[in-house]
């Protein structure tokens, strides 16, 4: 049973569907229980779910501490005979814990690179990984890097198993048609440039926007689209009014037809401070799109700097302007390289490879308690 405080599909979200999709169900009965918090935003995870035929368990948590919840936890883990639980965040590994503690099962969590942009969220974090961790019997890592950042904060070695995500391109292909999807404000003959993912300070909106600035100066037919919500979302829009961007960068929001979106830009940009191994990079890999990236991360184990992409440092706003107008000054040289990065992303970090080591994972758990 996968357990998920869900607030849309983000990367997180898209594992544990791709896992869905792709476990054999021969052997693992495969159930998610989703954490509902009342805005609504769960239930895009509990109707994919259900749409590629997976038992799901809706549970309403009101509050940080909600003891009517844990019970409801406690007794769909029981009821359902369930083996191991494998949760996706610091509130469903303590809400999973606190349910479990009696029952003898298996607990995973998977550490997906969570962002640290408050105080009260790094003190979460802070006990996740200090504390609650302890009574985990495995902790994935999507990403090398994040073994590293787990094993500095005393995480045993013996416990991190890395498991990079892996993509099924049918789970985007079926996010095409969506009637409801409001058109992206591209103008014709525009080219492209999109940041996708939640507005968070260490997803580095800023930077990008400044570099698309300073690109638009000399190229006034370009756009650049900004996909997704979050906090940061007031700082993005004020800065783009201090920079005179209004016509030239929009935020998009939350988008449910990512495939749509992919086939209408022409790149893609990741200016992030951190990152463990993004889904957007491989979705956007795999539909040809070329990529510009900060180096963060296992980032650069996907893309070759000039082969199979561009890579910058963090904050690098001029490496960002250079390889931008590199885009766009050389769209043979930018089409070439997303095709060898497209051909890299299917055959290694595909939902196969991603569901074998995360079944053997399991098998080995349960092979340990006999």
């Amino acid at each position: 049973m996968h357990i998920r405080d869900s607030s849309g599909i983000f990367g997180a979200e898209r594992v544990i569907l791709t896992l869905a999709k792709n476990i054999n169900r021969n052997e693992f009965d495969f159930m998610i229980l989703c954490m509902r918090r009342g805005d609504g935003k769960s239930e895009k995870l509990i109707s994919k779910a259900e749409e590629i035929g997976i038992k799901v368990f809706p549970v309403d948590v009101k509050g940080r501490l909600d003891i009517k919840a844990v019970w409801k936890i406690n007794n769909i883990i029981k009821n359902n005979n369930i083996s191991i639980f494998h949760s996706h965040d610091f509130k469903s590994d303590f809400y999973g814990l606190i349910a479990s503690l009696n029952l003898g099962v298996k607990r995973v969590s998977t550490a997906h690179g969570s962002t640290r942009d408050s105080i009260l969220k790094k003190a979460y974090l802070f006990i996740n990984e200090r504390i609650t961790y302890k009574f985990f019997d495995r902790i994935v890592a999507v990403a090398e890097d994040l073994r590293g950042f787990l094993e500095q904060n005393k995480i045993l070695k013996e416990k991190i198993e890395v498991i990079q995500n892996g993509l099924d391109a049918e789970l985007l292909e079926d996010e095409t048609n969506c009637s409801f999807a409001p058109p992206l404000p591209i103008k014709e003959g525009h080219m492209v440039f999109a940041v996708i993912g939640r507005l968070y300070p260490d997803k580095g909106h800023r930077y990008f926007i400044e570099a698309l600035s300073k690109v638009y100066q000399r190229y006034p037919n370009v756009t650049g689209l900004i996909i997704g919500d979050g906090p940061a979302r007031t700082e993005i829009t004020e800065q783009i009014k201090e920079l005179n961007l209004e016509k030239a960068v929009f935020l998009c929001g939350v988008r449910t037809d990512m495939k749509n979106v992919y086939d209408a830009i022409d790149f893609l940009i990741i200016p992030s401070l951190t990152e463990g191994l993004p889904y957007v990079l491989l979705e956007a890999m795999a539909n040809g799109i070329p990529v510009l990236s900060t180096s963060v991360g296992d980032i650069p184990h996907l893309i070759d700097h000039e082969s199979t992409g561009f890579l910058v440092d963090p904050g690098d706003i001029e490496g960002l302007v250079k390889y931008m107008l590199e885009f766009l000054n050389h769209t043979d040289k930018s089409q070439k390289m997303a095709q060898q990065g497209r051909n890299f992303i299917l055959k290694n970090f595909s939902a196969k490879e991603m569901t074998e080591k995360t079944e053997s994972l399991y098998r080995s758990l349960l092979i340990s308690d006999r």
